[in-house]
């Protein structure tokens, strides 16, 4: 049964933080769009990739995607880079510095304590410091980062409001937090290095030229 919350109190909070440490999955706001997602510790001492009926395996059943692609990961700061990220060129810190937290999501080399499955094909992981004031309180109240996607049906739009999440995944959450409108009501803006060179992979709610300015 899905528990609708909202930001407003602690107790709030605390279901939302309850269900978390579980293993639960969550309906959450970032300043972005709405994501699902799961607690990193949840599952960080994982040796394989956790079955259908656990929380971060109902990522991908209720997106319709498969399995074998990755989650990008809320984390707290542009610090994490040096807990969660190896050989990250100065370039994308300077980025985090500057963007995080905010709408810019950087693709880098996962470290050691990232679990293979939560890596992607070519041995990295997708970090954002999200600006979003729940985001940022769980992570800190959990104390690990946050795995979250967008809370769309894959190839749907992503939600930018609680009411435009579909009926089927907040059906299939075990909570749901509610704060209305995203402020930014866009995906965020990816990019990597590739060879040395920027490469923005998507962009979103960080425009193209702000962050090539840098």
């Amino acid at each position: 049964m899905v528990t609708k919350t909202t930001v407003c109190t602690e107790e709030d909070l605390g279901l939302a933080l309850e269900v978390l440490r579980s293993g639960g999955l969550a309906l959450l706001p970032t300043e972005t769009v709405y994501g699902v997602g799961v607690s990193v510790g949840a599952f960080s001492s994982c040796g394989k990739v956790p079955g259908p009926e656990t929380g971060y395996g109902r990522i991908f059943s209720l997106k319709r995607r498969d399995l074998a692609q990755t989650v990008p990961w809320l984390v707290d700061g542009p610090e994490a880079l040096e807990r969660y990220a190896v050989d990250v060129p100065s370039q994308l810190f300077d980025l985090a510095r500057t963007f995080w937290p905010g709408a810019l999501t950087l693709v880098v080399p996962a470290a050691p304590c990232v679990p293979d499955f939560m890596r992607a094909a070519d041995g990295t992981v997708a970090l954002r410091a999200s600006a979003s004031p729940v985001i940022q309180r769980l992570i800190r109240e959990l104390g690990f980062p946050l795995a979250v996607t967008s809370a769309n049906t894959h190839g749907m739009p992503a939600p930018a409001a609680f009411t435009d999440v579909e009926p089927r995944i907040l059906e299939g959450v075990d909570v749901a937090v509610d704060a209305g409108e995203t402020p930014c009501r866009d995906a965020s803006t990816i990019v990597a290095m590739r060879e040395g060179k920027l490469v923005v992979l998507r962009e979103g709610a960080l425009l193209l030229q702000d962050v090539q300015s840098l």
